[in-house]
């Protein structure tokens, strides 16, 4: 009997339809039978269906399917100008500003495409060297001459008639979107901001030439 107990229990685990009838699809066989009529001399009742099946003409599909695409966004050529022209037209207002801890940030009133555009074209204008830049992050990497840090020549740089060297100082300029506006803050590294006089004199120079 155990053995017998056993063996049922795995077909029943296995899902054998041979041994276990599927009910699951009975209604596809299932036909429209008629109305209930009721004698009159019982009662007077009119049996309409709740829910009647709608006659629907077969259509055979496709063997394949193709998933319809959506249809591409187009914007009309004279709203897409009138955006850009009212973006080119705002007027650019910079602010120095400081943050709650006191940190000198520059904040910008356009959107973050335009003022990173204006960052960059202010520190060309301003002679001061960008090694690297990284837009996905806005960051630029610049290097920056710290005034009155000379480093004198070797000896034998010095019989060649080399130049005095100027020692510079890395530093990054963040632009930063926020629902204000766009801010810049200027940053020694990834993790450290710069001293707030370097970032107080350096973002007067961009400001200045914006």
């Amino acid at each position: 009997m155990r053995l017998i107990g056993l063996f049922v229990l795995m077909l029943s685990m296995n899902g054998c339809s041979w041994l276990f009838y599927d009910h699951d699809n009975d209604y596809l066989q299932s036909k429209i039978q008629q109305n209930i009529k009721v004698p009159k001399s019982v009662a007077s009742v009119s049996l309409t269906p709740q829910l009647p099946i709608p006659d629907v003409k077969a259509e055979e599909l496709p063997e394949e399917f193709s998933l319809p695409r959506p249809k591409a966004l187009v914007i009309p050529e004279e709203q897409e100008g009138t955006q850009l022209t009212e973006l080119q037209d705002q007027e650019l207002e910079a602010n120095l500003l400081k943050d709650g801890n006191g940190t000198p940030i520059l904040r910008l009133n356009v959107s973050f495409a335009r003022a990173w555009a204006a960052v960059g074209d202010s520190l060309k204008s301003a002679d001061i060297t960008v090694s690297d830049l990284n837009r996905s992050i806005g960051t630029y990497y610049i290097e920056l001459v710290e005034e009155g840090v000379e480093v004198e020549p070797g000896f034998w740089a010095s019989l060649f008639g080399s130049k005095v060297e100027v020692e510079t100082l890395p530093l990054q300029v963040k632009v930063n979107r926020a629902r204000s506006g766009v801010y810049i803050a200027v940053h020694k590294d990834l993790d450290n901001l710069a001293e707030d006089q370097q970032a107080q004199d350096l973002l007067t120079r961009i400001k200045e030439k914006l």
